[in-house]
Order: structure tokens, then C-alpha cells, then sequence
């Protein structure tokens, strides 16, 4: 027993806590006692199981990529070393994707779907894509990707998950038309359609208040320029809205002026 013991026991240490452990003790000896270094390694060990997940059980076709986390606040000059980021695994290339180009699909199509996927399933996984990732992972334009985005969404009628939405970077007229949509003709209150479009409540509602002033304005006999400048919204969002009020209320409750 005592001499299986001594053989076999040595072997307990090789592992890599024992290695970043002696590492800590040669490099940084006044770090701190035995447990604070435990737990240093301990810490160290979940970001390397994180950043670094066994790739054993990818399919062809998926790839291993960092998306920005989604509970994560976005703003426009934020570092992205200052983000909290999120391991995940994405479809880049499918059985589908290989069967639609055998059918003759156009390739265009076939990225529209695979983007969508990718964004979808990044946020499944608790991460945020910002469409400068598909355009590194599929080579392509920013320009290009940002119009495949919007040509799915407008044709789907969906709003897809990315830095743009989910964190409110930037503004789209698709997202306002299908936001006041859901609002107007789906009856959907504000938490839904945020959940659903992947907008924060506050940013669905101020789509929906702007909405709102615009048609009040209109419904007051003002003209695009007088109510540009009482809601101060642009003349050409102003133009948005009225197009976007005709449309679902058919001009039916708007007063003779």
C-alpha cells in the first residue's frame, strides 16, 4: 500500500492547477497564502474552461467565436477591452446551406439565412454579434453585410439580434415600422415587443412616443415642417412617420384641414 502510494501519488500534481499554482509562487511570491493563491487559480481556471471550451463536439462547418455578452451596456465609445465577452458557437456552414447551393439557390440568399443564423444563435448562447463579425467570418463588406441585414429583416419582418439592437447602437427605419406595427395593429404592450424585436423598453418606447407626437401634430392640421419643429424629430423622420401613420390608420381619423 505505502509503496503504491509513494509511486503513484506524485502523479495527484500533475495537473494545471498544480503548474499555475507553482508558476504564482516562483513569479509572484508575495501574492499571498496558500488559499489566496486557490483561489486565483481557481479563477484563472474558469476563464481558460470559458475562453477555451473542448472543441470535441463541433459539427463541420461551426467555429468557436468571442460575441460581446448580452447583458453587457452598450454606447458608442466604449472600449471593446472594457466589455464582458461571451464564448460561442457558431453554424457558419450547414447541411442546408450545402443543399441550397446544390439546388442552385442563389449565394446571396444562402448568406442572408447564414447571417441570421449566426446572430441568432450567438444570442441564444448569451452573446451579441456586432455585424462587423459575420463580415470577418464570411469575408465580406461591411456594407454588405449590413444590407443583407436589412434586406432579411424587411422580408421577413423580423428584427435580428445584434450590437445595433440589442445594446441600441444606431436607429433603423425597419425596426420603427415593425415596433409601431406590433404596437398599433398586434396590441402588444412595450416589455413584449422589446422581448420580441430585441429592443430595451426604453428605445421601443421611444419609438412609440415620437409616433405618437408625430400623429397628434399631423392630426392637428400642422405641415411636415411645423411638426419637424415642434417635436423636434428631422423633416425626413417626420416624412417616416406620416408614411408609416397612413399606412396603419388608412387616413381615416385624420381632421379636415
Amino acid at each position: 500500500m505505502y509503496a503504491q502510494q509513494s509511486n503513484y501519488a506524485p502523479l495527484l500534481d500533475k495537473t494545471f492547477e498544480t503548474a499555475v499554482s507553482g508558476f504564482i509562487l516562483a513569479e509572484f511570491p508575495k501574492l499571498g497564502g496558500p488559499k489566496v493563491v486557490k483561489l486565483l487559480v481557481n479563477e484563472l481556471k474558469a476563464i481558460v474552461e470559458q475562453y477555451y471550451p473542448p472543441l470535441t463536439n463541433l459539427r463541420m462547418g461551426q467555429m468557436l467565436w468571442f460575441a460581446v455578452a448580452k447583458e453587457e451596456k452598450g454606447g458608442y465609445g466604449k472600449s471593446m477591452k472594457n466589455l464582458r465577452l461571451r464564448p460561442v458557437v457558431l453554424s457558419v456552414v450547414t447541411y442546408e446551406d450545402i443543399q441550397k447551393r446544390a439546388e442552385g439557390v442563389p449565394q446571396k440568399e444562402i448568406r442572408k439565412s447564414a447571417i441570421a443564423r449566426m446572430l441568432r444563435e450567438a444570442d441564444e448562447q448569451g452573446g451579441t454579434l456586432a455585424e462587423t463579425d459575420p463580415s470577418l467570418i464570411l469575408f465580406c463588406s461591411l456594407t454588405t453585410i449590413k444590407k443583407d441585414i436589412a434586406e432579411y429583416e424587411r422580408e421577413n419582418n423580423v428584427v435580428l439580434p445584434h450590437r445595433g439592437t440589442v445594446h441600441d447602437l444606431g436607429r433603423s427605419t425597419t425596426h420603427k415600422q415593425i415596433i409601431c406595427r406590433m404596437s398599433v395593429q398586434d396590441r402588444k404592450a412595450t416589455p413584449d415587443i422589446a422581448r420580441e424585436t430585441y429592443h430595451s423598453p426604453n428605445a421601443v418606447d421611444r419609438y412609440l412616443n415620437d409616433f405618437d407626437r408625430v400623429r397628434f401634430c399631423l392630426k392637428k392640421c400642422l405641415s411636415v415642417e411645423e411638426t419637424a419643429f415642434t417635436t423636434q424629430l428631422s423633416k425626413s423622420l417626420v416624412l417616416e412617420y406620416e408614411e408609416l401613420i397612413k399606412e396603419l390608420y388608412e387616413d381615416g381619423e385624420k381632421e379636415k384641414c
